[in-house]
């Protein structure tokens, strides 16, 4: 599937906006004629009820009229025993009793069939009116998703495709639903995908900018250097400071740099865009952010987290550790494990690191033990061993060994090559990668007195 461009997507979603705006103007027409039309119907049922209770007091005026025509005397009595609180003291009795208009009492008319059928329709109304108008407009977003062509339905039924007339009209039918839930769930839509997207320019800004600085790098003496065609030479690693590296400005900070490297795998599917993972640290759980770098299956080294900050990936060993995370969903789950999400039969993805993930992940690996010198002697740990029983990241069928040879490979390749070590003095001097102050590099000699390798840590 094709990523469509960008701006062909906010051009599709702004016609959704406008068409989503006006069917709230249409809702919104419909609801005030209907709020008048009830207040009508309340005043007129106010009147009939003030007309009703006007008419039998009227009545039982007259009545009493006669009955003290006929027997003053017995009325006075029969008022004195209906209302024994009276003062008689010589003022008039009448005078007695505050006077007060009658309240009248309007009941709630009862929901006829008509008023539901109303009802009903301006329930229904914004999501029909939104389906016309995406046909007028013959607005197919999920086409437009998926970056497939957006056909108009009269070549449809030229060509006489069925399925793909029915797979458009049921895509217009879904676009016409969005537009009927109002202007607001189309702005998110739009939100969303521009964040997104940014993240990607972000990404491919970085790229750009580490090329460029690795052609300004200065000639260094090249009689050892390693022939282009060698899997281990030298390759220009892109990193000005991961996703969003300002919002870590003031926090999450070292207070040493890194002395311990976790490998994980993302245990997610592996054909999901970098612009996934992201949005799973910073939209779904609303964290800062998550690993250090992230290996695409192609290869891609993607930072993440600023190198000198401490991110999310490793509970309790997050302030002195690197994570590094390839791309994908590495465990099987045994006989006696129920584990829904682990990847049997593929259903995640991919099964097994690829071999150029791995390649790219020991490269990166490589270049971090070179720029951290105080690494432990065991500085490469799957995260399962610092949560065992909490985690089996990265896998069951994560190749630890392959993994742990390559780097030892780089490592030794590299530590023999004055151009690579050229390229990793260069790189200690970006920002963004020291929490205190840059270490002197290469100070003493990288045979006798070099580290151990990972096999002999291993």
């Amino acid at each position: 599937m094709e990523t469509p461009p960008l701006d062909l997507l906010l051009n599709g979603l702004a016609v959704a906006a406008g068409a989503a705006l006006l069917v709230e103007r249409f809702i919104e027409l419909l609801q005030s004629l209907r709020e008048r039309a009830n207040n009508t119907l309340l005043h007129e049922a106010s009147q009939q009820v003030e007309q009703q209770q006007l008419g039998l007091g009227l009545n039982q005026v007259e009545q009493l009229s006669s009955e003290l025509k006929r027997d003053q005397s017995s009325t006075l009595d029969a008022l004195d025993t209906v209302f024994p609180a009276v003062s008689a003291v010589g003022e008039p009795k009448s005078s007695e009793f505050e006077r007060h208009d009658a309240i009248p009492c309007i009941p709630l008319p009862t929901l006829s069939a008509q008023q539901a059928r109303l009802t009903a329709f301006l329930k229904l109304a914004p999501v029909a009116a939104g389906i016309v108008l995406a046909a007028y407009f013959e607005l197919q977003l999920l086409a437009l998703f998926q970056g497939k062509p957006v056909l108009p339905v009269a070549t449809l039924i030229a060509q006489g495709d069925a399925g793909a007339f029915l797979y458009r009209m049921f895509d217009i039918f879904l676009s016409g639903v969005l537009i009927g839930g109002g202007s607001q769930p189309v702005h998110v839509l739009i939100k969303f995908i521009t964040r997104r997207r940014l993240t990607s320019a972000e990404q491919e800004r970085q790229e750009a900018t580490g090329r460029s600085e690795e052609c300004q790098l200065p000639a260094t003496a090249s009689a050892t250097a390693i022939p282009a065609a060698h899997p281990y030479q030298w390759q220009s690693i892109t990193y000005l400071g991961g996703v969003k590296p300002a919002s870590l400005e003031n926090t999450h900070k070292r207070l040493a740099d890194a002395d311990q490297i976790v490998v994980h795998h993302t245990a997610m599917h592996s054909q999901l865009g970098f612009d996934a993972i992201v949005d799973e640290f910073l939209v779904t759980k609303q964290w800062l952010t998550g690993y250090h770098a992230v290996i695409m299956p192609n290869g891609d080294i993607k930072p993440f987290c600023r190198w000198d900050r401490t991110g999310n990936h490793a509970r309790g060993h997050n302030h002195h550790t690197l994570g590094i995370a390839l791309h994908g969903n590495f465990h099987q789950s045994g006989h006696d494990d129920n584990d829904r999400y682990a990847n049997d039969d593929g259903q995640f993805g991919n099964v097994r690191p690829t071999a150029e993930q791995l390649h790219s992940a020991a490269r990166l690996i490589a270049l971090w033990t070179f720029l951290y010198p105080d690494m432990k002697d065991d500085f490469l740990v799957p995260h399962r061993q610092l949560n065992s029983g909490a985690t089996v990241c990265p896998g069951s069928r994560f190749p630890w060994e392959t993994l742990t040879g390559e780097v030892a490979a780089f490592r030794r390749h590299w530590s023999q090559q004055s151009e690579a070590l050229a390229h990793i003095e260069a790189f200690s001097r970006r920002q963004y990668v020291y929490a205190g102050e840059r270490p002197g590099l290469f100070s003493r000699s990288e045979s006798g007195e070099e580290r151990q390798t990972v096999e002999e840590a291993s």
